[in-house]
């Protein structure tokens, strides 16, 4: 297990995103400083920020132990990934040097604070969550069986839908087109999980990039039933790994999406999913994976192209093949409620 150290969630937007919301928590008044930086076309506004931001007191965070002490602050960077458009304001603001030196104290806490001491680790086999959210429509229970057929069919449509965008879209980067944008086998209906978390029945319902918002969600237990083979993302590193050992060219269906967030030009892969499930039976972001990884144009081994983790949640595992079964024969029912007595809005379960 690798530790994260300061300049890993330094490195990467969704890793500043959370320092900065940390920040705003410690000092109201990033909240109008970093405001007044998001709307300063010359940047001239920024020296307000770092000068605010320098005055944080991060002390306190490193005695966090609480899991959901970063609850807010993840939920704030996670929802601020976005693929198919320009980088969020204020993630551009929080690239700036000078800024992410400001930030470092507040990335030095929270990266010891025994809170985030579980953001490094494995996937938890012993507490597989999967979560279903939904409104009105009754919630979908996961599909155990047939995982490698529709992965192959991912692949198939994966491919056409590449060879389509290179005959029909425009060559244009700059044009307003917006296609697949995932690096996931999204709409494969494969399996995913997280993991529960204090007083809360799993990660997914705190942390899901590209949020609908739904307020009723379903958990489901699970289990493997053999030792399965994971993939684990726990740094940029192990990411473009994969996708160097197993590479989908996907160039001419992401180049609008991807050049409009990263700002590069080149050549796009992801990880050619059924090729990964020949050899791994899952594949685990950690919560450290994610916000080191998540966001950015990652160069390959080729030096022609690149990647982008897209689509992707904190703590989340991706089962490519048959490996899972419920435990139990319903799942908990979560819903975000308010109390009538004031206290803030939070997931709860209703069926106990």
């Amino acid at each position: 297990m690798a530790v994260l150290t300061a300049d890993h969630l330094l490195s990467g937007p969704r890793g500043r995103g959370v320092c900065m919301a940390v920040a705003r928590r410690l000092d109201e008044g990033i909240v109008s400083a970093l405001s007044s930086a998001r709307d300063s076309v010359d940047g001239s506004r920024h020296d307000a920020l770092i000068r605010a931001l320098e005055a944080v007191d991060a002390l306190p965070v490193r005695a966090w132990g609480d899991p959901l002490s970063f609850l807010e602050a993840l939920d704030e960077s996670v929802s601020g990934a976005m693929y198919w458009q320009p980088p969020h304001p204020e993630d551009v603001v929080s690239a700036d040097p000078e800024v992410v030196a400001a930030l470092r104290p507040v990335a030095d806490a929270v990266v010891v604070a025994p809170a985030a001491a579980w953001w490094s680790t494995p996937v938890d086999l012993a507490t597989l969550r999967y979560t279903c959210r939904h409104d009105a429509d009754p919630p979908s229970p996961p599909v155990l069986l047939g995982a490698r057929e529709r992965l192959r069919r991912w692949r198939a449509e994966t491919v056409a839908d590449d060879r389509r965008a290179a005959r029909e879209r425009p060559v244009d980067l700059e044009a307003s087109y917006s296609g697949l944008w995932w690096s996931t086998p999204a709409m494969a209906q494969l399996v995913t999980t997280t993991r529960p978390l204090p007083r809360l029945g799993s990660a997914a319902l705190a942390w899901e990039e590209d949020s609908f918002g739904q307020g009723s969600a379903a958990v489901w237990s699970m289990q493997a039933t053999f030792e399965p083979r994971v993939w684990e993302v726990d740094r940029p590193e192990a990411w473009t790994r994969l996708v160097d050992r197993y590479p989908l060219d996907v160039t001419f269906a992401r180049r609008h999406d991807w050049y409009r967030t990263t700002g590069l030009a080149g050549r796009w892969r992801i990880p050619d999913w059924d090729a990964v499930a020949e050899d791994w039976d899952a594949v685990h972001v950690s919560v450290a994976g994610y916000l080191t990884t998540a966001t950015r144009a990652l160069p390959l081994a080729d030096g022609a192209s690149a990647t982008v983790l897209a689509g992707w949640n904190p703590d989340q595992a991706w089962w490519l093949r048959d490996v899972l079964t419920t435990t139990t024969p319903h799942p908990e029912s979560w819903r975000w409620t308010e109390d009538t007595d004031g206290s803030e809005p939070a997931w709860r379960r209703t069926d106990e």
